[in-house]
């Protein structure tokens, strides 16, 4: 059993699932919108050892609530490790079959977020986002012996719902992204940090030698690609928000500047470490001055929603 859906070939591998589900849906949002609205777009979380886990271990239920306004209802159906039994696989299994014989998208993160396409009689088929035989394209019922021992996922299914209108759907975001820097706690845990604060733990990381690792080289592509999303969401508010082009237009060059530094960060030849943290220390910079247009531009739309 398979359903016709192909997943996004995006560094940032959660919104490549996002993005095949609401094609799949014949949902007509941009790729910056969906980034955007979604609130993925302002997301940073660093690991103190700059672990490639980095984007994939923080606090999802924002995000979840934020997709709602993209149309796109997403369901979790639990954690699960070595330690959980063969009962509960299978109920799991039970469950996300059934969510594919409805139609319904269905997905799995394990290291990596993968579309679950369709099922035959020994496991799953699951997509894999980049031209490489990872992650793995099958997953056996009962044993998930592909996993090895790397166990630690959740699985997801997807409905669609209505699309929020865009001008609610604006001010979630933005008040996510405010509220990521002023409560970074509630979405992440140590030794994760996330939000403004996460660049300081980004610098240190490198003072203490990870800045030429797999895991900086990861984060910064991940997170530059989110970055530049952002800065293209704001170039589609300023079209659709005429009164706060202004705002919106220098949000999008600061988060555009803000993308091809820490492109620059990930860069695993460039091993001078005082140049990358001159460049974090002004992608920083950079992120403080947007943060403080986020809070403007916020007040602008309510007041125009108002009027």
């Amino acid at each position: 059993m398979n359903i016709e859906i192909k997943q996004a070939p995006f560094n940032t591998s959660l919104m490549g699932v996002i993005r095949g589900v609401t094609d799949y849906m014949g949902i007509d949002l941009s790729t910056p919108s969906l980034y955007g609205r979604s609130g993925h777009a302002f997301m940073l979380n660093i690991h103190e050892a700059i672990c490639p886990s980095g984007p994939y271990c923080w606090n999802t239920d924002s995000f979840i609530k934020l997709l709602g306004n993209c149309g796109v209802e997403m369901k979790k159906h639990g954690f699960f490790s070595v330690d959980s039994t063969l009962e509960e696989k299978t109920s799991l299994e039970n469950t996300i079959k059934q969510e594919l014989e409805k139609g319904n998208p269905c997905c799995v993160v394990n290291l990596d977020y993968q579309l679950i396409t369709g099922f035959d009689s020994t496991g799953f088929i699951c997509s894999q986002p980049w031209a490489l035989d990872y992650p793995p394209s099958h997953l056996s019922f009962g044993s998930w012996d592909e996993w090895k021992d790397e166990v630690h996922s959740c699985f997801y299914s997807f409905e669609k719902i209505a699309i929020s209108n865009p001008i609610d759907s604006v001010l979630q975001s933005l008040q996510f992204a405010m509220e990521l820097n002023e409560s970074p706690c509630k979405h992440t845990v140590s030794p994760y940090t996330c939000g403004i604060d996460a660049y300081g733990v980004w610098i240190k990381g490198i003072e203490n030698g990870y800045g030429a690792e797999y895991g900086n080289w990861w984060n910064g592509t991940v997170w530059s690609e989110c970055r530049k999303q952002g800065a293209l969401f704001f170039g589609e508010i300023a079209v659709q928000f005429p009164s706060s082009a202004v705002v919106a237009l220098k949000l999008q060059d600061l988060l555009d500047l803000t993308a091809g530094l820490l492109q620059k960060v990930s860069d695993k030849e460039l091993t001078d470490r005082g140049k990358k943290i001159g460049m974090l220390l002004e992608a920083e910079q950079h992120e403080k001055d947007a943060l403080t247009l986020i809070r403007d531009l916020f007040l602008s739309l309510s007041e125009g929603k108002q009027k």
